[in-house]
C-alpha cells in the first residue's frame, strides 16, 4: 500500500493497539527448571516504544495531520441492555502493563473516552460527526466498524488498503450481525444462524426479513430489536456529545 498525502485525521481504536503492545512486552521467565518456578515479566518502557512505533507508522502510512485515540469506558450502555454482555471476558486477565500503558497513551496523544461508550461507538460517532473535519480514516481491526459508512483501514490486513464502507454495505452488515450475534461479546443473535444462513435470510437487506427470521424460530420483534441494539455501533444521531445521552436504535426512525 502506497503512502497517502498528509491531509487525514486518523480515528484509532486505541483499545486494540494498547492491548497488542502490552501483550508483546510480556515475557515468561523460568527461574528454576527443577522446582518449576516461573514468572511473567513486562517492560513498560518497551511497551511505550512499541505503541509509539505502531502509531507513528500509521500516521506516516495514512497521511495523518491529526490523530485521535478512542478508548472504551469500563461500563457501557450495552451492559444495561444485557447483563451478560462481555461477561466471559471478565474471567481473562489484562496484560501486565495494560492499564499503565493506557494511562500513558492518554498523556501522549489526543484521546476521547465518553461515558457508557465503547471505543467502537466513539469512532462511529466521530466518523460521521462534523465535530471532526474530513477527510477522516477509521483505524480498527474490529469487524463492527464495517457497520459504519466510513473510510476504514485494518492494521492487521494492510493489503486491503483503505476501504470505503458505503451506507448500503454498512446497513446490511448491521442486520447480518443482528442475525449472527457475536459470541465473543456475549449476545447470541438468532439461534442456530451462522454467516451463510444469515446471508440467505437477508435477501433484500430489510428489517422485515430479520423479524421474519426471528418469528420463524418462535421469537418476536422485541428479541430481534434487542440483538440489533447490541450490534449497533453509535452514530451522531444516536448520541448527544454534550449531554452524553444515548438514543437506542429504532428501525422505524434510524434507517
Amino acid at each position: 500500500m502506497r503512502k497517502r498525502k498528509k491531509k487525514n485525521t486518523l480515528l484509532i481504536d486505541a483499545d486494540i493497539l494498547v492491548h497488542r503492545a502490552s501483550v508483546r512486552s510480556e515475557q515468561e521467565i523460568c527461574w528454576d527448571p527443577d522446582d518449576e518456578i516461573w514468572s511473567l515479566h513486562a517492560d513498560l518502557k518497551e511497551a511505550k516504544a512499541d505503541l509509539q512505533r505502531d502509531i507513528e507508522h500509521l500516521e506516516e502510512l495514512l497521511g495523518s495531520v491529526r490523530t485521535i485515540l478512542a478508548f472504551s469506558a469500563r461500563k457501557t450502555f450495552r451492559h444495561a441492555l444485557n447483563s451478560s454482555y462481555k461477561a466471559a471476558r471478565k474471567k481473562g486477565r489484562k496484560p501486565v502493563v495494560f492499564r499503565q500503558l493506557r494511562s500513558w497513551a492518554k498523556t501522549k496523544w489526543e484521546t476521547i473516552e465518553w461515558p457508557a461508550l465503547e471505543a467502537d461507538d466513539v469512532l462511529g460517532i466521530l466518523a460521521k460527526s462534523h465535530s471532526v473535519p474530513s477527510p477522516k480514516i477509521v483505524v480498527s481491526d474490529d469487524k463492527d466498524l464495517e457497520t459504519i459508512p466510513c473510510k476504514l483501514f485494518k492494521p492487521g490486513k494492510p493489503d486491503l488498503g483503505v476501504q470505503t464502507i458505503t451506507y448500503k454495505s454498512a446497513r446490511r452488515k448491521h442486520l447480518l450481525q443482528t442475525l449472527t450475534g457475536d459470541s465473543t461479546d456475549g449476545y447470541p443473535g438468532l439461534p442456530g444462524c451462522g454467516p451463510k444462513t444469515a446471508e440467505k435470510l437477508l435477501d433484500a437487506g430489510t428489517w422485515d426479513e430479520v423479524v421474519s427470521a426471528y418469528e420463524a424460530k418462535g421469537l418476536n420483534e422485541t428479541e430481534a430489536l434487542l440483538q440489533a441494539r447490541m450490534a449497533k455501533i453509535l452514530t451522531p444521531a444516536l448520541y448527544d456529545q454534550n449531554t452524553h445521552e444515548v438514543t437506542l436504535w429504532d428501525p422505524k426512525k434510524h434507517k
